[in-house]
């Protein structure tokens, strides 16, 4: 079943929260369009909810992960990444950026793309090939590693995150944090995290177990409609810089469509399953 509409009082908390953009006003008077019960929000809100979970652990525990500003090693890992988590870039950008600065991402991001074709054709061809989610997920998993190239909303001199406040949820729990299920294959998975963390049992000796979030995660990257489910294609920050430079406004933070901010979440899916292809059941 739908999920109900979200109630007076929680959209009036929504509301009088920081906005999503950083800007530090609140909601209703920074974005008075926003709907309370966006995509946006939902997700600015599963981002704060992890922010704490990571933050209580450290807190309690005399052991922590090398992670430090600075260190950018991860920042040139291939990874995909929601729509809605690239929208949130952007409009971070759109207010805290120069135009000059958010016109360079863009040509960064096209010189990343010419690099990842020459450097490894399979996921280029996953990447700008029409393929379903369930194909991308396998391009990834055979074929994806570390780039020559960092993220191009990386301050590549100082190695510290430009969007820092506004980065996505795989870039707020990898290295800080550990899903684990309690299958025995994750018991003997002795893969690093990166050159800096051992990973398995050790890691998960020094971080919080995250696994209850992504739950959450999936239902706001894909779209839901009762019980049934349509996985979202996902790409890396640089390949969406591509698309919407070439596709959307040009080299430009300014959105064309700001359903992800404006609809309420239901609202939305059901225009968007109306518009794409059919959903599957979730189960």
């Amino acid at each position: 079943m739908p999920k109900p509409p979200i109630g007076d009082k929680a959209a009036d908390r929504a509301g009088s929260e920081p906005c999503f953009c950083g800007s530090g006003r609140k909601m209703r008077v920074c974005h008075p369009d926003a709907s309370p019960d966006s995509r946006a929000v939902h997700i600015t809100h599963l981002y704060q909810d992890v922010e704490r979970e990571i933050a209580d652990y450290r807190a309690s525990s005399p052991k922590q992960p090398p992670c430090r500003e600075g260190c950018s090693s991860c920042c040139s890992d291939y990874f995909p990444v929601s729509q809605v988590e690239f929208e949130l870039l952007l409009v971070y950008m759109q207010r805290h950026w120069s135009k000059a600065e958010i016109t360079e991402a863009f040509e960064r991001a096209e010189e990343n793309l010419l690099a990842l074709e020459q450097e490894n054709p399979p996921m280029y061809a996953s990447l700008t090939q029409p393929v379903d989610r369930k194909g991308e997920l396998e391009a990834v998993r055979h074929h994806a590693g570390r780039n020559s190239f960092p993220c191009p909303l990386l301050d590549r001199e100082k190695g510290r995150c430009r969007v820092y406040p506004a980065r996505p949820f795989l870039c707020r729990t990898h290295g800080s944090s550990h899903t684990f299920y309690g299958g025995w294959r994750e018991r003997l998975q002795p893969e690093r995290i990166c050159e800096y963390i051992d990973g398995g049992r050790s890691h998960r000796k020094i971080t919080p177990n995250v696994a209850d979030y992504w739950p959450k995660y999936e239902e706001l990257a894909d779209v839901r409609v009762g019980p049934q489910r349509r996985l979202l294609r996902q790409y890396p920050i640089f390949y969406w810089l591509v698309l919407y430079g070439r596709h959307g406004g040009g080299k430009t933070a300014e959105l064309g469509s700001l359903d992800n901010f404006n609809l309420p979440l239901d609202v939305h899916n059901a225009k968007m399953a109306a518009h794409g292809t059919p959903t599957s059941n979730s189960n």
